[in-house]
Order: C-alpha cells, then structure tokens, then sequence
C-alpha cells in the first residue's frame, strides 16, 4: 500500500482489514474492486446458512483417532460432563507443567 492510500483510508474511516474483505467480497472492475449491494447480500446468505449449520451440531460429538473418523453420536448429559472435565484437567496439568 501506498503512503498515500494510507493517510486517504484513514480519512475516509477504511481500516486495512476492511481493504482486505472489499477485495474478498467485492466485484472487481477495472482498476480495483466495489463492494454491490448484491456482493454483501449474497455473503449474509452465507454466513446465514452457516451459522444455521453450526446451530445444527450443537451437542454432536465425533470420535477421531489417527485422524480418522471412527463415529459420531449425541453424548449424554453426563457423558458431556465427563468429557469437559478431562479437558478442564488437562488444561491445569498442562498450566502446571508451564509454571515448572
């Protein structure tokens, strides 16, 4: 970027992380890139349909070993239990490991 792209996109409140999802997002032209009213709809559509997805896997769980997927099911109540609380310990074991 240049010095002056800088000092313009401050002035007009355009962060460099907001130059970077225009050039994601947006349509290209021909010397750049315009975000479209259509561009922003189709990517809330997107992110809709995910955030529907992940709504939907809520309290699945899957098996991995190997990097291999042996099942995937709903844990109990008391499954989910055990299992947060094998992280909770490991989570200390390993904070206690850092302090030694």
């Amino acid at each position: 970027m240049t010095k002056h792209a800088g000092i313009r996109l401050a002035q007009r409140s355009i962060r460099l992380e907001d130059a970077d999802l225009i050039a994601a997002i947006g349509t290209e032209v021909a010397d750049g890139f315009f975000v479209r009213i259509k561009d922003c709809e189709a990517i809330e559509h997107q992110l809709k349909q995910l955030a529907d997805r992940i709504r939907r896997l809520r309290g699945k769980r899957l098996v991995v070993l190997s990097g291999r997927i042996l099942t995937g099911y709903h844990p109990t109540t008391r499954k989910q239990r055990r299992l947060l609380a094998t992280v909770q310990e490991r989570d200390l074991a390993d904070a206690r490991a850092k302090l030694f």
